[in-house]
């Protein structure tokens, strides 16, 4: 039996695609590490600078934060999210007629595979918690 309704099936991006879905921006963020960005408002240039991205989360209450060499990300922040991958890796978190540029500036694969595991345990002690605190987006990944 083949299903043509375009409505059920799951989107497949592979480097480079739109993503609307605050669980996969909060995915495609937390595999974010070092980066460059660069803030654009009405396509104008008001900040940029490099930091962690050290922090990613939904909610309705706390600010996405760019300040000493740090970035706390809530995707509730913005209206999507733009991956490409030519000429070079970028992420662009855009709200409106801001635009926030990531772009990476470490390689996961090319770090220590100890550092990896630990990292990626972190991550997911991180979105247990986040299961715990957050009821705006269900980042359940087990249904």
């Amino acid at each position: 039996m083949e299903n043509n309704n375009m409505d059920n099936q799951i989107s497949c991006l592979v480097e480079q695609g739109i993503i609307y879905s605050k669980r996969d921006m909060i995915r495609i963020l937390r595999d974010l590490d070092r980066v460059s960005y660069t803030d654009f408002i009405d396509s104008l240039s008001v900040a940029s600078g490099e930091g962690y991205v050290v922090e990613v989360y939904a909610n309705s209450y706390d600010s996405t934060l760019v300040f000493n060499s740090r970035l706390h990300v809530n995707v509730n922040s913005f209206d999507f999210l733009k991956i490409t991958s030519q000429p070079e890796k970028l992420v662009e978190l855009i709200s409106g007629h801001r635009v926030i540029k990531l772009k990476p500036l470490t390689n996961i694969l090319q770090g220590n595979q100890s550092r990896i595991e630990e990292e990626i345990d972190e991550q997911r002690i991180s979105i247990a918690s986040q299961l715990a605190c957050d009821d705006e987006v269900n980042l359940n990944y087990l249904e």
